[in-house]
């Protein structure tokens, strides 16, 4: 629909029902999914990114680390839209802050939480984002998800279990590790809800700049802020910040914005399966038949899902 035509049209303008003026308009479906595959890859590179961030945060203090990171994406992401950076909007800027907030915080909740929980627990624990997103979502504007979304969440939570778990208890790190996926939850819907009105370039500048402020804050605090010392640190920052980050958080910020924030809660549900590969790739890790049948069921959970969508549009 065009916005100038809708100014000029003669005849009476009925205004919408309440609850549905409050739910964000998504593009046309060709349009989000075309973004939803290119959300499908910034997982596969997420994945593969584990293994470069954890030889790197060897070397360099984990609040440092995010500082270069997120700043450097910032810039690189500012470069592109640096014209309309003076006529950002409030909803930009606070859309971004928070999101960007709550970004920093399932970060800094990972990495305590890292520090008393295993990484099998913790990466199940953050897959719990997956059943969240959709609920917070329907919470918040009273739109009960589709059946088969649900079902494929927790479909996709029971492969979480086989492709990550090797035991279950119950620890401080895991309480942690629950905040965690709780504040992915909420970025994921903060996006989903600003992202429809808001320019996605100017959108991702903000959260970046915001997550990196904050690390850089908590570097300073802590004392832990130190220059990368390495060639293998470089390397990593220049990997996490520009495919990484920039435009990783640019590609989730137009994803969330054209699609269901279920639905792309789901397709993140890959993330651990390709992390699972790349360790086996790349770092020598075991990918058992247990490991193997938990990632079938979070790629038929996303099939499940998207097998829905297409009856919904055909019925």
């Amino acid at each position: 629909m065009n916005p100038r035509a809708d100014r000029h049209a003669t005849g009476p303008v009925l205004a919408p029902a309440p609850d549905s003026a409050r739910i964000p308009q998504r593009p046309a479906a060709r349009h989000s999914t075309g973004w939803a595959l290119a959300m499908l890859g910034i997982t596969a590179l997420w994945g593969w990114t584990y293994v470069v961030v954890q030889d790197a945060v060897v070397l360099l203090p984990v609040p440092a680390f995010l500082a270069y990171r997120f700043l450097g994406a910032a810039a690189f992401v500012g470069l592109f839209h640096y014209r309309d950076l003076a006529r950002m909007t409030a909803r930009e800027v606070a859309g971004g802050a928070v999101a960007g907030g709550v970004l920093f915080a399932a970060y800094a909740l990972q990495t305590a939480g890292l520090q008393d929980t295993t990484v099998s627990n913790a990466a199940f624990i953050t897959g719990l984002a997956v059943v969240f997103t959709p609920l917070l979502w329907a919470l918040a504007y009273r739109t009960p998800p589709r059946p088969r979304r649900t079902a494929g969440a927790v479909l996709a939570l029971a492969g979480l279990a086989l492709l990550t778990l090797k035991g279950l208890s119950v620890n401080r790190g895991d309480a942690l590790m629950l905040g965690c996926a709780l504040a992915f939850t909420v970025q994921n819907v903060v996006l989903a809800r600003i992202g429809p009105g808001a320019r996605t370039g100017l959108l991702t500048v903000v959260q970046l700049t915001t997550v990196g402020l904050c690390g850089l804050l908590w570097s300073l605090v802590t004392g832990t802020l130190a220059a990368p010392a390495t060639s293998g640190v470089w390397v990593a920052l220049a990997v996490t910040a520009l495919p990484g980050s920039a435009l990783a958080f640019f590609v989730k910020t137009k994803a969330f914005a054209t699609s269901s924030p279920g639905r792309i809660a789901l397709i993140m549900a890959m993330e651990p399966v390709f992390a699972g590969l790349s360790g086996y790739w790349f770092a020598g890790e075991t990918f058992t038949a247990v490991n193997l049948s938990g990632a079938g069921l979070v790629v038929s959970a996303i099939l499940l899902a998207e097998s829905g969508k297409r009856a919904d549009a055909a019925g």
